[in-house]
């Protein structure tokens, strides 16, 4: 007996030491320049960075163990910023190689960018998806919505309505106005803040006259958006069918379509985004801009004269409701947007300020309007500051766990959107304030979505060493491809467990007790964790593209002074050949040929660093 007692706590131990550590990473890869960032669970001593050749070139102690209330893990932050060679590496932890796909490159994030974006193609309705654009993801158009019959709910529409293109909303086959709205702003947004970067982006999807790549596919859904306003300037709730159909291709899909309500949030909402796209087509089609503008202005009339009109989801329709009870947050989203674009003094409503936007809160989006334009808003100020405060706790929060801003409650339906959203939010404060630790914080961001998270997956579609095989997407499960779409950032973890239950199509339960960021079903019966979402992507196509944007010297215009696109830490390259070469300063990036500095521009740059 005393034998076995004595024997156990040696075996123990022994078992203990076995365990070997798990390192969380970016696995699609991180920019040489950029900080760089990995959190250890299990792990002891020193963590060693391996190339290719087995030597080891770079040895770094990790952070001080703490628990993360997200996953219940004690876990440490481990910084390899100095890691700056390109190449791909192996990371060893107590001696053991733990990881053999860490990956420095300066296009990293290239692939994973476009195909967050791309995603909006594959969702379009009313088009076949051709094989030179689509590839193996080919299909037959569905849903051509011309002639759609209005539903008794859809007050003042008589006969049918022509109502074609859009996007489909998520892993149905529903367009819905409200998340059409934030999808699109964010989409417009992106392009508004870095047009010289996105003018030249290409990523494979049918042109549009001289349009942009990002705003050729943007403008496939404002014509959409454009077929659901009536004639009295009110805007449709959504277009589908009564009830989600099953498990098949979009032209397969062949129930009556209706156009459903009419709402004062769908109509704010498309008044809102229509004033954005009227500024930033006007320089490629002035035509389409003033179209734009004028439905906003008509959205934004019938709205005061209907401020309480609610979408309630009459009892044969069983589609997603994006039903919103509280349109103040919508009125001053659309008031902000017509008012940068107008000038109109009539529209510049003060305060609401708040944090990370969603479909059934926009206020967030008014926060980032009024900040960035402080020579319009009296308010602006109110708005940065507003801003900054959320960022300092989000950035405090990225500073501990698996980096990422969120906490526990943050955990809810769509939790990667909320992760993505306050990436974005990051982002606006480094653009505003040329604080560093905001743009570190963003990265880290965008790295627990790409595989340094709980789950040591990328919740992005056919990126990284591990990603979601079975969302729930009904062309991905019904088209026979084995992979599914690319580029879809699924839901993510949730404690919810909607889909959880007992019949054949529902699933089984997934939920951990305790650790919401380990609540996730890679599975197609999961649609609260594991569908995707227009609403989702945009962010985090924003969050990736902007980084990208500004990894190849981009800054939005209204940046502060002190923002810059690499740090001052990048290798100065040999002049001496007079071949032009990119350099870096502590405050912006330049080209240098036979002694002369240009910015990107080619402005010819004095001593001072300043245009001559």
């Amino acid at each position: 007996m005393n034998t076995k007692i004595l024997f156990l706590p040696a075996f123990l131990a022994m078992a203990t030491f076995s365990f070997a550590a798990t390192a969380y990473i970016n696995q699609i890869g991180y920019h040489p320049a950029n900080f760089k960032e990995l959190t250890l669970f299990e792990g002891g001593g020193n963590v060693e960075f391996v190339d290719a050749s087995g030597n080891t070139v770079l040895t770094v102690t990790p952070s001080e163990a703490s628990t993360w209330n997200g996953s219940g893990q004690s876990v440490q932050l481990v910084d390899f910023t100095e890691l700056k060679t390109p190449g791909t590496y192996s990371i060893k932890v107590n001696g053991q190689v733990v990881r053999k796909d860490l990956k420095i490159a300066n296009d990293a994030l290239d692939g994973v960018s476009k195909a967050l974006l791309k995603f909006f193609y594959y969702q379009r309705a009313s088009m076949a998806l051709d094989e030179t654009y689509a590839g193996k993801w080919k299909r037959s158009a569905g849903h051509p919505d011309m002639g759609v019959a209005f539903h008794s709910s859809a007050t003042g529409g008589s006969g049918t309505l022509d109502s074609p293109k859009g996007w489909y909303d998520a892993g149905d086959y529903g367009k819905y106005i409200v998340n059409s709205g934030i999808s699109t702003y964010t989409l417009l947004s992106l392009y508004e803040h870095f047009p010289a970067y996105f003018d030249n982006l290409k990523w494979n999807i049918p042109a549009d006259g001289n349009l942009p790549d990002l705003l050729a596919e943007i403008k496939y859904n404002l014509d959409w958006m454009l077929t659901m306003q009536a004639s009295d300037g009110g805007v449709y709730h959504k277009l589908t069918t009564l009830q989600f159909c099953g498990t098949v291709m979009p032209n397969e899909d062949v129930d009556t379509r209706y156009v459903i309500g009419k709402s004062t949030t769908a109509t704010l909402d498309f008044a809102g985004v229509m004033a954005v796209a009227a500024r930033v087509y006007e320089k490629f089609d002035a035509t389409f801009a003033a179209k734009a503008l004028e439905a906003a202005k008509k959205a934004y009339v019938w709205a005061e004269s209907n401020p309480s009109t609610y979408y309630n989801q009459p009892r044969d329709v069983a589609t997603g409701t994006y039903s919103d009870n509280n349109a103040k947050d919508e009125k001053n989203f659309a008031a902000a947007e017509l008012f940068v674009t107008t000038k109109d003094a009539s529209y510049a409503l003060q305060g609401a300020y708040t944090t990370i936007p969603g479909w059934a809160e926009m206020n967030g989006l008014v926060t980032y309007t009024k900040a960035t334009h402080p020579d319009l808003f009296s308010d602006a100020a109110a708005a940065k500051d507003s801003l900054l405060s959320a960022a300092d706790r989000y950035a405090k929060n990225a500073a501990t766990g698996f980096g990422v801003p969120m906490t526990k409650g943050d955990f809810y339906w769509g939790s990667n959107s909320v992760a993505a959203n306050m990436g974005v939010w990051l982002l606006y404060a480094y653009y505003l304030s040329g604080d560093k630790k905001y743009y570190q914080s963003a990265l880290k961001t965008l790295d627990y979505l790409l595989g340094k998270n709980p789950m040591d997956m990328s919740y992005v579609t056919g990126f990284g060493s591990k990603s979601p095989m079975h969302p729930h997407h009904r062309p991905s499960q019904a088209d026979g491809v084995s992979e599914p779409v690319p580029g879809m950032l699924v839901g993510g973890p949730q404690p919810g467990g909607e889909d959880i239950g007992k019949n054949e199509w529902e699933c089984k339960d997934y939920r951990v007790n305790g650790a919401p960021a380990k609540s996730y079903l890679d599975d197609e019966c999961s649609y609260a964790s594991n569908e995707v979402a227009i609403n989702w992507n945009s962010p985090a196509a924003y969050l990736a593209g902007a980084i990208q944007a500004i990894n190849s010297g981009h800054v939005p215009s209204f940046a502060a002074e002190g923002v810059i696109a690499l740090p001052k830490t990048r290798p100065v390259l040999n002049t001496n050949d007079g071949a032009p070469k990119v350099r870096f300063d502590t405050h912006r990036v330049f080209i240098e040929r036979n002694g002369i500095r240009y910015d990107l521009k080619g402005n010819r740059l004095g001593a001072a660093g300043r245009v001559e």
